[in-house]
């Protein structure tokens, strides 16, 4: 026996290549089923930049709406305070129109105020004038005439004195005295005949 050799299991090629198809095909199986993982990971992966491409895109026109919206508001912020200082300055102008218009109002008013007191001047001393006239003796023939001529003088300035506006009433200033018109109660003074002369 010690010189019989035992024979060697050798296996037909065929039978090598069935074995080491029956190892392989399990890791041919894991290596499918990994690349079909892959290819699935592969596509979700896709499936996620395209959404996330889409999502970014929505951001940028959400944030292009955002800053035109800004602008306008900006916009209107800035066209409704221009019409405020429109508003305001219409405002000034019409107050200093009215200012200026009641200036001259006021300087017409002192004007007219000026030329009544003169006119009251001139009537008073006019009245003074008559008074002194009608309190002096008559020299010459037809003083009665005279007389009669010099009161109604005064008549008719004490009418303009009595209808001309008081300028000043109110502040204690007193409207001019009036000489009292003669009567029946205040005779005339004699008058001397004219042989006495």
């Amino acid at each position: 026996m010690a010189g019989k050799l035992k024979p060697l299991n050798v296996e037909a090629p065929e039978a090598a290549e069935e074995a080491e198809e029956g190892s392989l095909e399990p890791q041919i199986e894991d290596l499918i089923s990994r690349i079909n993982e892959l290819q699935q990971v592969n596509g979700e992966k896709v499936h996620l930049e395209e959404v996330l491409s889409k999502k970014q895109e929505a951001l940028r026109i959400l944030q292009m709406h955002c800053q035109e919206k800004e602008r306008k508001a900006q916009r209107l912020d800035v066209k409704g305070q221009l019409e405020d200082l429109m508003g305001q300055h219409k405002d000034l102008w019409e107050f200093h129109m009215l200012e200026q218009r009641l200036a001259r109002e006021i300087r017409a008013l002192e004007r007219s105020k000026e030329q009544l007191l003169s006119e009251r001047r001139l009537v008073r001393a006019k009245l003074r004038e008559v008074e002194r006239r009608l309190r002096s003796p008559p020299e010459v023939e037809g003083a009665r005439a005279v007389n009669d001529r010099l009161k109604a003088e005064l008549e008719i300035f004490g009418e303009q004195v009595q209808s001309a506006p008081e300028v000043g009433a109110g502040k204690g200033e007193a409207g001019p005295e009036l000489p009292r018109a003669r009567d029946e109660e205040d005779p005339e003074p004699p008058v001397a005949a004219p042989d006495a002369l």
